[in-house]
């Protein structure tokens, strides 16, 4: 069902900061004068996000319970989810994982990674819908205590999750969940640095200060992922991790082709990594330009033409470089371009936003959809698409462009796989308002397909009748043993016969189609090779009836000139009389005559035809009633023929 008008309509009409104050969280987080804060909002599949910095706790938003339970209140449709570790440090971001299961907080002393807890009861909540809940939180350190981090990102490898970090002695450090004191996997920027440019860079210290991580892709036939970071020189350097290896390879600093006078006259502020391939790269630069620029790991091996769009000074020397395929000015249509954030869109790879402190931008890379189709058939020879970007203006918060604007965006992010609902983007300003838009285009709606009755029955098989109760009792009254092994026996029933019993029908009758449809496919083939069996046998019978026909045609021959003579030698030399019966043999004679020649003409009009089949290499498809008739046909004829012989032989006799 899609949710997506009543998801809007609910969380327009109410306000969170009751929820906020009732809660007794530090509304300042949102109510900010001023637009320091980072993105505090992150979503997954079911639920809303809202951190708060400074009670450690996420404000969780059931979107399931927010849509369906109806006559609830909206508080209600909140939990509370409290960190077990205070954070300490500065803030940057946070981020959900691809399963939705962690959240990664990211601050410059250390980084925590947030377990959400279980969802479970009627409308799939935390915990069954306890509305304050404890999480474990993980906490990952640096290796030294001089050292901080930059910037740390999850990892693209979806079947473990990773993450990746940048710290400020010029490594990149990946760790995993179940190990965060000491990482598995280590880079250090200073040793390559000095080896690419042939420099000593032992007392150089370099100043790195973000990074991003590309879609794994195949290179030096090795399954690999490029990780790229940015420096504070307006360099990004690229680094490829290899998933087989524990080894890193360094492709060094990548240059952006062709030349562009707005790079030499600005810094880079930062960039974002659009997921898919070929990997592409949304760079903002201090001056309000933004580069779209597509990786090439190969200039020596290029497979479609960039000749035209480079200068005469683009010489290229380096293997792998950032192909700029467009530009554009922000400043044209945003007036303030300090304090801009970019951020990517989870449900479409060619499409990022831009938020700044005047609202907020999407632009859509309608280029690189064709682009990425033309790469995943491997043939990039043909593309030349010139359909440019579009930008989009979605919110505005300061129309009348005053110097200052008193409201902002403090959070966004994207709603675009809760059950069929379309994609919406959902957004958080520093009046605790939400603002829903929909951002959904005609031509990336899926064409869903109509449930069939087996789709139907296996959704009805899952309906629960019951959910998992919430447990009532006073806290203060102690229960005793048998009252709590009777409360235990009924959850345990409850969760068997509500949640595996059901599962375990549905898996049944999975295994039962799949042996129906297994049988089904086994007697189809068997009833294949049975007629492939009986084409075999009609042909060898044509060919023997082609045998018999011109044995048949050969001997009608003889008799019809040996009876010709017969009545010449009779009648022209002897000139004999003939009776009434003799004329009435002659002209049955004559009528076999032309009844065999009929005969042998539709034996050769079907001969014909199957020699055409045969010349097609095709093998006739009958079913049984035209095999029934086809044999009935040949047998009528064979049995005419015979009496036909027989007819001749007896006037043969007759007239000798």
């Amino acid at each position: 069902m899609d949710y997506s008008s009543s998801l809007k309509t609910i969380l327009e009409k109410h306000d969170v900061l009751e929820v906020i104050e009732e809660l007794k969280l530090d509304k300042e987080t949102i109510l900010s004068s001023i637009q320091t804060n980072p993105n505090t909002l992150c979503s997954n599949d079911s639920f809303l996000f809202i951190y708060f910095e400074q009670n450690a706790s996420f404000l969780a938003l059931s979107l399931n319970h927010l849509c369906k339970a109806k006559d609830s209140s909206f508080k209600q449709s909140f939990q509370l989810l409290q960190l077990n570790e205070a954070p300490v440090g500065h803030f940057f971001k946070c981020l959900i994982n691809q399963a939705g299961t962690y959240i990664l907080l990211v601050y410059d002393k250390s980084i925590y990674c947030v377990e959400l807890p279980l969802k479970w009861g009627k409308y799939d909540q935390f915990d069954g819908g306890r509305p304050n809940i404890i999480c474990k939180t993980i906490k990952f350190n640096p290796r030294s205590r001089n050292s901080m981090f930059l910037d740390a990102i999850w990892h693209k490898k979806s079947e473990e999750n990773l993450i990746v970090c940048l710290t400020a002695d010029s490594r990149i450090r990946i760790y995993r969940l179940s190990k965060p004191l000491t990482p598995f996997k280590e880079f250090h920027f200073s040793n390559s640095l000095g080896i690419v440019t042939n420099k000593d860079f032992s007392n150089l210290e370099t100043e790195f200060l973000c990074l991003d991580m590309g879609t794994r892709f195949e290179l030096n036939d090795k399954i690999s992922y490029p990780i790229f970071v940015q420096r504070a020189d307006s360099v990004i350097e690229c680094v490829i991790d290899y998933e087989t290896t524990h080894n890193f390879e360094y492709i060094g600093p990548l240059c952006l082709k062709p030349y562009h006078e707005e790079i030499e006259q600005s810094n880079i502020e930062s960039f974002i990594c659009l997921p898919g391939l070929p990997t592409c790269l949304a760079v903002l630069l201090s001056n309000g330009y933004v580069y779209h620029a597509v990786l090439i790991t190969n200039t020596k091996d290029l497979n479609f033409d960039l000749a035209s769009s480079f200068n005469e000074d683009d010489e290229i020397e380096e293997d792998a470089i950032l192909f700029v395929y467009e530009t554009f000015n922000l400043t044209e249509n945003i007036q303030d371009t300090q304090s801009i954030n970019l951020f990517k869109d989870p449900s479409i790879n060619s499409r990022y936003f831009i938020k700044h402190s005047n609202g907020l931008h999407s632009v859509h890379l309608k280029w690189l959809m064709k682009l990425e189709e033309a790469y995943s058939i491997n043939d990039l020879t043909d593309f030349s698409e010139i359909e440019t970007s579009e930008l989009t203006n979605l919110i505005s918060t300061n129309p009348l462009f005053k110097q200052k604007s008193s409201n902002f965006l403090t959070g966004l992010t994207v709603i675009y796989d809760f059950g069929k609902t379309r994609t919406s983007l959902i957004c958080l300003d520093n009046q605790a308002k939400f603002i829903c838009k929909n951002i959904e285009y005609s031509n990336e709606e899926k064409n869903c397909e109509s449930e069939n009755k087996f789709t139907g029955y296996v959704v009805d098989l899952l309906k629960r009748e019951a959910n998992m109760p919430l447990i009532l009792t006073n806290l203060e009254n102690e229960l005793s043993d048998n009252e709590l092994k009777l409360v235990s026996q009924n959850i345990v029933n409850l969760i068997r016969n509500e949640y595996i019993e059901r599962q375990k029908k549905v898996i049944f009758e999975f295994q039962k189609r799949k042996k129906i449809l297994k049988s089904r496919e086994k007697l189809q083939y068997e009833s294949i090779a049975d007629i492939n069996n009986k084409l075999n046998e009609l042909s060898k019978d044509k060919e023997c009836l082609n045998k018999l026909h011109e044995k048949i045609a050969e001997k009608q021959k003889l008799l019809e000139n040996r009876m010709e003579n017969s009545f010449r030698k009779l009648f022209e030399k002897n000139k004999i009389s003939t009776n009434e019966n003799e004329k009435k043999v002659y002209q049955e004679i004559k009528t076999i005559s032309n009844n065999l020649k009929e005969a042998q003409n539709n034996i050769l009009s079907k001969t014909t035809c199957l020699n055409q089949i045969q010349e097609k290499h095709e093998q006739p498809s009958y079913d049984e009633n035209e095999l029934v008739q086809i044999k009935k046909l040949l047998k009528n004829e064979s049995e005419k023929i015979n009496e036909l012989i027989k007819k001749v032989d007896i006037l043969k006799s007759t007239v000798g």
